[in-house]
Parts: C-alpha cells; sequence; structure tokens
C-alpha cells in the first residue's frame, strides 16, 4: 500500500501540473490525480506479472533438465520442489491478482524477451549454485528467501525495466519504489499464505488524503502566495521555483486542515519531497519559509490539532 509520503508526491505532481498548465475546473485536476494513483497499481500489477512469467520459465528449465548430456537429478528435484511451493503457486495463480491482470490488461506483450532474458541472465548465475542442488536448501523458508533475492538482485533495479515502464508512462519513474514495496507485501503475504493482492491504501483517510489536501491547496492558494510573500520579502514570489512554491503551499493547507497530522511531521516531510524534486537549495528555503508562516498560523489560532496531531505542534 502507499505511504502518505507517496501520496504527498503524486498530490505536489498534480497540483504543479494544474498551475503550469492553466486549468480553472478543480474536479478534472482531481480527476486527473486519482488517475495517477491508480496508474501507481497498474504498475504494481505489472510487477507481479514478471513472477508468473518467471514460474514459466523455470517450468521450461525443469522440461530441459532431463535431456541434457550430463543431467543433474538433484537439480531436478530441486526445481520440482521450487514449483511446487504453495508460496510461488499463490503468487502466479490467485484468483484476484489474475482478475486484476485481465481487467487492467496487463500483458508484457513484445517485451516478454526483455524478461526472459534477465532470467537468463539468473539462471546462467544460479543454476550451478549449490542452493540447487543441496538437501539442506529445499526448504520452503530458503527458497522464499532466494526468491526475494532474486527479485532484488535481477529485477527490482535493473535499468532495462526501467526504460520499459518509462516507455509505457513518463511517471513511472517517480512511482517505482512505491510499486516495488507493494510487491515485496505481496511476498510476504504469500509466505503467510495470506491474501496476496496488495491495497493502494491502508484505510479510508489514506484514499482520501490526496484529494482532500489537493483541493485544500487550491481553494488557499492565493493566500498562502500572500503570505508567502510577506515571509520571503528577499525573493520574488514569481521568480520562485514553482515546485518550491507548491511544496510551501501544500505543506500550508496540511498543517491547517488535518487535525490528525503533527506540525513536524507536515514539516519534514515537505522539506524531503523539496530535497528530492525542487530547487538545489529547496530543502532549507522550504523549512525556513514554513518555520517563519506557521508562527504566524500559531499566533492566529489557525492551527487546530488532534490526538496524534499534538505530538510536536
Amino acid at each position: 500500500m502507499l505511504t502518505r509520503r507517496h501520496l504527498r508526491i503524486k498530490t505536489m505532481q498534480a497540483l504543479y501540473a494544474y498551475v503550469q498548465s492553466d486549468l480553472s475546473d478543480a474536479e478534472l485536476g482531481v480527476r486527473q490525480l486519482e488517475k495517477s494513483i491508480g496508474e501507481i497499481h497498474h504498475l504494481y500489477l505489472y510487477e507481479l506479472r514478471i513472477f508468473w512469467h518467471f514460474r514459466h520459465f523455470m517450468e521450461e528449465r525443469l522440461e530441459l533438465e532431463p535431456n541434457k548430456q550430463f543431467a543433474n537429478s538433484a537439480r531436478q528435484a530441486q526445481l520440482k520442489h521450487f514449483l511446487n511451493l504453495p508460496f510461488l503457486t499463490q503468487i502466479t495463480s490467485d484468483d484476484a491478482v489474475i482478475k486484476a491482470w485481465e481487467q487492467h490488461g496487463i500483458h508484457w506483450g513484445e517485451s516478454v524477451d526483455v524478461l526472459r532474458s534477465l532470467f537468463f541472465k539468473y539462471w546462467t548465475q544460479w543454476s550451478d549454485n549449490p542452493f540447487w542442488t543441496a538437501p539442506e536448501l529445499q526448504t520452503a523458508e530458503a527458497q522464499i528467501s532466494h526468491m526475494r533475492l532474486f527479485y532484488r538482485d535481477f529485477l527490482a533495479n535493473e535499468e532495462v525495466l526501467h526504460q520499459l515502464y518509462e516507455a509505457i508512462s513518463i511517471h513511472w519513474s517517480d512511482d517505482l519504489d512505491a510499486a516495488q514495496m507493494m510487491a515485496v507485501q505481496t511476498m510476504q503475504n504469500a509466505r503467510k499464505n495470506q491474501s496476496v493482492l496488495v491495497s493502494l491504501y491502508r484505510d479510508k483517510k489514506d484514499s482520501e488524503f490526496a484529494r482532500d489536501l489537493y483541493l485544500h491547496t487550491l481553494r488557499n492558494a492565493q493566500e498562502w502566495k500572500e503570505r508567502m510573500i510577506s515571509k520571503a520579502k528577499q525573493w520574488d514570489f514569481d521568480r520562485m521555483a514553482p515546485v518550491d512554491r507548491t511544496i510551501v503551499q501544500m505543506a500550508l493547507s496540511e498543517i491547517v486542515a488535518f487535525a490528525e497530522i503533527p506540525v513536524k511531521v507536515s514539516i519534514d516531510e515537505a522539506i524531503e519531497v523539496a530535497k528530492q524534486y525542487g530547487s538545489p537549495k529547496a530543502g532549507s528555503f522550504v523549512n525556513g519559509l514554513l518555520d517563519a508562516l506557521v508562527e504566524d498560523l500559531k499566533a492566529e489560532g489557525r492551527i487546530q490539532k488532534l490526538g496524534r496531531g499534538l505530538i510536536g505542534a
């Protein structure tokens, strides 16, 4: 599932796009935001589809093994054991996952050859490794751990896969970390024999967070602009980096509108997003400006926190 930081990043990108494209329909912007968040789920489904192709690749290895000139009976037994793991079967045959693939048209198509090249790379390095022949490694725990190693070393950081994803959607380079976290959660769920498909949102509050933050920021953009101008006298507002402006405005809305989120959390998250997406000195700029603006908002009684939000408020 997505973290609040992922949701903040998608909201920031949507607000930036709204301003840059001179949109005037907030609800259209919301729909675009929700679509961009939903596409993270599509990316996650592509990641899961890789395991389906990997299983079929390993089935091919098993079929080929007995016909080799120097067939390895131990490796053959290991492959059989591996392919019969409930863990692997659940990931690749889960009804909900298969339905999601079909519903969203998740198919690798001609790009499956790229996947197979990665699988061959893996098999070249690992087929003669003791893992595939040692009896003590024929345990479910050892093979589940091995699957996670395969995902980490041969898929998660593979540049050719990243390029394929970017060809599908230019935004997926930013979304890949989130999709991969969900894929790892799927492996953990399958390991525990739980429902494997991971939801985008943890709960209803998270599902509403991005939309509410987006709309509140748009509604209060003029006020936030005026407050920023009053505090950032050494900068012309229009010459501030647009992303930096957006991050500050979004953070102000979060601080004012979300009573359960501590002020410190909102500021720290804004700083981290600024470091990743803003101008070179955006982190310190956002930090200093928000500190000054928050003091005014507190003095005016505009910041009202409840429950966990009182921490560091």
